[in-house]
């Protein structure tokens, strides 16, 4: 699914992190907090390539890439459940996992049932057409679709009669290859992952204020639980280490996004 240029990136960005399994028992944390299972950091992982995934056993993404690094520097051996975005909303709040992976946007009902990290990288909107629409006025009377939980969903609902939302990104994308939709709104990152090798075309939705997203990209986040201050304040610290030394802008890369979506700006919370 990823190009070499990728799978040597990820191999890169873990090893750079640390230590073998042979040494976990001298490794130092690089900070203090506990985890809901000592020893293990418990991840809510949705299956949302470019962004989060399953690989090997493993999770992989970008995100999978960044967490999987924090969590070697913490001595910590990752474990996950794969759940769709509803479902690893809730495992954060009610106590089930110590972290959602998966390009969560920051929106204020995430952010009164969890801590939002810092802003991670930018995401922008696409258009997924067998056409190549491109503007909010071509997808009027077409049959469009996007996943639950993105943050154009209800100006969606509101533009489009008739609109459907979809569980994850693969459903959508299975639903837009199979001739039941029109179109799918849906981040570059995933559009461009999930449509490879079809006719389908991959197009940026041109900028339009009926649709905020494309105005101010998102910025997505790791979900954490806001019982865990330290967590989330050792999880935010590593962020930005991570954006300053290039890192976040050279995982972005190897999965096809531009480099610049590191580049956050401050943060902010869609209503």
């Amino acid at each position: 699914m990823f190009s070499i240029k990728t799978l040597l990136f990820s191999a890169a960005f873990t090893m750079a992190a640390g230590l073998s399994a042979a040494h976990a028992q001298d490794c130092k944390p690089a900070h203090e907090f506990q985890p809901l299972t000592p020893g293990k950091l418990t991840v809510a992982l949705t299956n949302t390539p470019p962004y989060s995934q399953e690989k090997d056993g493993k999770i992989s993404g970008i995100d999978g890439e960044i967490v999987t690094r924090f969590a070697t520097e913490n001595c910590l051996e990752i474990t996950y459940d794969i759940l769709n975005y509803p479902a690893a909303v809730s495992a954060v709040q009610s106590g089930r996992a110590d972290i959602a992976l998966g390009g969560f946007y920051r929106t204020a009902a995430r952010d009164k049932v969890t801590s939002l990290s810092v802003p991670v990288y930018l995401d922008q909107l696409s258009v997924v057409s067998a056409e190549g629409y491109d503007t909010v006025d071509a997808l009027v009377g077409k049959k469009i679709g996007t996943v639950e939980g993105y943050d154009w969903v209800m100006q969606m609902e509101d533009l489009y009669d008739g609109s459907t939302t979809y569980p994850s990104s693969l459903n959508l994308a299975q639903d837009l290859q199979a001739g039941r939709l029109d179109a799918a709104l849906e981040g570059f990152g995933a559009a461009v992952v999930l449509n490879a090798g079809t006719d389908l075309k991959v197009k940026l939705l041109k900028s339009d204020p009926r649709i905020t997203a494309t105005v101010n990209a998102s910025q997505t986040s790791f979900l954490l639980s806001k019982k865990n201050e330290a967590l989330v304040s050792a999880m935010n610290s590593s962020i930005e280490a991570y954006r300053a030394e290039g890192a976040i802008a050279k995982v972005l890369e190897s999965y096809g996004l531009h480099p610049s979506a590191a580049e956050v700006g401050e943060g902010r919370v869609i209503e």
